[in-house]
């Protein structure tokens, strides 16, 4: 593939460094300092994007413009999904709070536990995550994907609460809670609690090149298609 790299931190940099061990071309590297345009997606085969809730969507509609296919890591934007859904005629659009291959496996394993849990009622389940000092949101899109799953899978709890309770918890909220220390790259726990036992669902992500190989992968997978996709779409 000919890549254009939306986005050169430290994402940008490890899928930069992934793709040239895989064989493939970095053809334009835009940021702050070189914006992009429309045009100047002309030779590329993908756009992969990781930048910040701001400029995402700039991005998202040069890509449509340019009838290219972006893979999208930034969050923060997806209430704006419906309407690329309708703009998405022509190119590709993937996007996931979490490229990591181990993730999204992950996720399917919550979603079947959430399924088992569904009339296991004597069992509270509740997640904790924890990242970097430096990450801006709290809680991750990924922690808030897991609570979405637990969410639709499990009757019994009916909204998720992030912020710490003032008193008790309300029997029908998920509780997410969130530690941001040091340098952790990405921890995320999903547990059912009973008076008899505890079980624990846990992802540990040990570098971010598990999140470069994902959206490598996924932006393989995405070649030839026209809409709006999430990484559930991708054959694992």
């Amino acid at each position: 593939m000919r890549i254009a790299l939306i986005g050169f931190g430290k994402m940008g940099r490890e899928i930069d460094a992934v793709a040239r061990e895989q064989g493939e071309t970095v053809a334009h590297i835009f940021d702050s300092k070189h914006p992009l345009k429309p045009e100047m997606l002309a030779d590329v085969d993908v756009c992969i994007e990781f930048t910040k809730p701001t400029a995402v969507l700039t991005h998202i509609y040069a890509a449509i413009e340019a009838k290219q296919d972006i893979v999208v890591g930034t969050t923060g934007w997806y209430d704006h999904v419906p309407d690329l859904q309708a703009k998405a005629r022509e190119s590709g659009i993937l996007y996931s709070p979490n490229f990591s291959l181990g993730m999204n496996i992950f996720q399917r394993i919550v979603t079947r536990a959430a399924e088992l849990m569904q009339n296991a009622s004597d069992y509270d389940p509740f997640i904790h995550e924890e990242h970097h000092r430096h990450k801006a949101d709290s809680p991750s899109g990924t922690a808030m994907r897991l609570a979405g799953i637990l969410l639709e899978k499990i009757d019994r709890k009916k909204a998720v609460q992030t912020q710490p309770p003032s008193g008790k918890i309300e029997s029908n909220a998920l509780h997410v809670t969130s530690t941001r220390a040091g340098s952790i790259t990405g921890t995320h726990t999903v547990a059912f609690d009973s008076e008899a036992d505890s079980i624990e669902l846990r992802h540990i992500a040990k570098n971010r090149r598990g999140f470069a190989l994902g959206a490598l992968a996924a932006a393989r997978w995405l070649r030839g298609r026209h809409g709006v996709y999430t990484m559930d779409d991708v054959d694992l």
